[in-house]
């Protein structure tokens, strides 16, 4: 499975990072070669120290929006860490977004770091969510780190950066102008716009270059998303399966509920059957221990000591 997930990981991260190399080169078309050229190596050379672990803990801050916890908010989450400590999935680090995004309550990044939102310490402070609940949210984002791939996680989200600022731009302009007929309809139909422009490119006049490559940004938005969405479907499955088999699963389907709502029907079911397994599990091993007692027993050398004479 880890073999598979890598694999499709790849498929999301290669063309983002290519994208995004391409958008860098763009917005730093004004710069001389040589500029280009210590930029482009400057980000070599960072991306190498990211994947090696280093400089984790403030990259994570910039990358993630999220800053320390501060002492209210650790105590918040003693009891929540310590549950998850003796279920062996317990975050070796553990940030604050700096906003709430309204997503789920806790996301991974990086090798060690695990991002919750303000409402997640918000709800265990005011009794509205349970030790449980937060267990299985954060709980849920360790093991989804741990089937990864979480090495080179730093490293392709710099290479992605300027492709993800550019779709943060893309996308309030989108939100700005939602009142315009069809707006969403022309985002959906943005490859007749590729393939206009490939086609311009190679008229009388026309840039090959630009045409090719904006005919690859189409191609990537909708191959990395695609490519995204799949992957995380797979984590998600695996990682269910991992929280279940903890012995949160009760909280788990609340969890997935919640998240997914009216969808969640298949996601419940896998989670309710790992559950099932867990328990055929202690039942397996209970017995094999009363066996293994009652063998014990049976077995047992009574070692008779004669009884001094007086």
């Amino acid at each position: 499975m880890r073999t598979s997930a890598k694999l499709i990981r790849l498929c999301a991260v290669v063309p983002s990072g290519l994208a995004g190399s391409f958008v860098a080169v763009m917005g730093l078309g004004f710069l001389p070669d040589l500029g280009l050229v210590a930029a482009l190596a400057g980000t070599v050379v960072v991306s190498l120290v990211l994947a090696c672990g280093v400089w984790e803990a403030p990259v994570v801050r910039v990358f993630g929006f999220a800053r320390g916890l501060r002492q209210g908010e650790r105590a918040a989450l003693a009891s929540t860490l310590a549950l998850l400590k003796v279920l062996d999935l317990e975050p070796q680090r553990v940030v604050m977004r700096l906003t709430d995004t309204g997503g789920v309550p806790a996301t991974w990044i990086g090798r060690r770091t695990v991002v919750v939102e303000p409402t997640l310490v918000q709800g265990l402070y005011e009794h509205r969510l349970t030790r449980e609940g937060a267990a299985a949210a954060i709980g849920h984002a360790v093991a989804s780190q741990r089937i990864g791939p979480s090495r080179f996680d730093l490293a392709a989200r710099l290479w992605a950066f300027p492709l993800t600022l550019l779709y943060v731009v893309i996308r309030q302009i989108a939100r700005a102008f939602s009142w315009v007929p069809a707006s969403g309809f022309a985002w959906q139909m943005r490859f007749v716009i590729g393939v206009i422009v490939v086609v311009q490119g190679f008229q009388p006049g026309g840039d090959p270059a630009i045409g090719i490559a904006t005919g690859i940004l189409i191609a990537i938005s909708y191959v990395a998303p695609a490519a995204d969405r799949y992957w995380r479907r797979v984590v998600e499955r695996a990682s269910d399966r991992i929280v279940a088999l903890a012995g949160l699963a009760g909280s788990m389907v609340d969890y997935a509920q919640w998240q997914d709502g009216a969808d969640s029907l298949e996601r419940v079911h896998r989670i309710s059957a790992a559950a099932d397994e867990r328990q055929r599990q202690k039942q397996a091993l209970h017995e094999h221990s009363e066996q293994t007692a009652e063998s014990g027993q049976g077995d047992a050398l009574v070692l008779t000591h004669p009884t001094a004479l007086r």
